[in-house]
């Protein structure tokens, strides 16, 4: 494995939470640096070379190497939120690893760390030599989450004999990460990906550390944050946005995973940018 991912810190040359202007959507451009986008509200369908198209929604990532030319495509009318990573790294091995096809792969536990550092990362920047060599080991942490956890994923997958089921159980995520906001059951998803029900169940689990209906409900509360964090949306709005069947089951849901309600959370947090 490459030493420099082990031990070479990622220089950053941009952080901030970006509103998209409506010419990113139309217009193919070309980063100097690599960019790391975590997506705050929104949906983005992000455009690569070779025809390549990755989807992403709140509580996504997305990875583009310097030198890249790319055009990220959004609703112009709904807008686009990210949190924007721009970055230097003297790499070799790091994006064989950690790409846009890999990512959606994360696990829910490593997803949420991430998401945690860069929480702390939006509320501790400081644009200083300090500040700039802090945020720099916090993004390291970062990027080794990502490529130890995939790198991880890959080698099982290498292994397995069962690769059109792993992409079977890969479609499902990805169908619920597209369609949250509508009601989902594992019946529907099961007969989108063509197999059964209980076998989709076993394998999700397998796959993903957790249940089909755990990562439903918390791939809903995760849009759910961004959405109190980043927006002025009404609760019950919100609520609706996310696929909760009401705003008092959101509230309960939200308040047992969270241990404070929606109103509360978006009232005593907040972000730069």
């Amino acid at each position: 494995m490459d030493e420099d991912i082990l031990i070479s810190l990622p220089q950053i040359t941009t952080f901030r939470v970006l509103e998209y202007d409506n010419r990113y959507a139309t217009t193919e451009h070309v980063p100097a640096s690599h960019e790391l986008l975590y997506v705050l509200d929104g949906k983005i369908t992000l455009h690569l070379k070779e025809q390549l198209i990755f989807y992403a929604v709140p509580g996504d990532f997305l990875i583009v190497e310097a030198g890249t030319p790319h055009r990220d495509e959004f609703a112009l009318l709904k807008g686009l939120r990210i949190m924007l990573l721009q970055f230097k790294w003297k790499n070799r091995d790091f994006f064989k690893t950690v790409n846009n096809l890999s990512l959606s792969g994360l696990s829910y536990d490593v997803r949420n760390e991430a998401r945690r550092r860069l929480d702390f990362l939006r509320s501790n920047w400081e644009d200083s030599p300090e500040g700039l060599e802090h945020a720099a080991v916090q993004l390291h942490g970062i990027l080794h989450l990502f490529y130890f956890d995939l790198q991880k994923k890959q080698s099982v997958r290498e292994r397995s004999s069962f690769v059109p089921l792993r992409e079977a159980v890969q479609r499902a995520k990805h169908f619920i990460d597209q369609n949250y906001a509508e009601p989902l059951s594992l019946k529907q998803i099961a007969g989108y990906v063509g197999i059964s029900p209980a076998y989709l169940s076993r394998m999700f689990h397998h796959e993903y550390g957790v249940s089909f209906s755990a990562y439903l409900t918390a791939r809903r509360l995760e849009i759910s944050r961004e959405l109190l964090l980043t927006t002025h949306l009404q609760v019950a709005e919100i609520a609706v946005r996310c696929g909760f069947s009401s705003s008092s089951y959101f509230i309960k849901v939200f308040s047992e995973h969270f241990h404070t309600t929606p109103g509360n959370y978006a009232g005593r947090t907040s972000a730069p940018g």
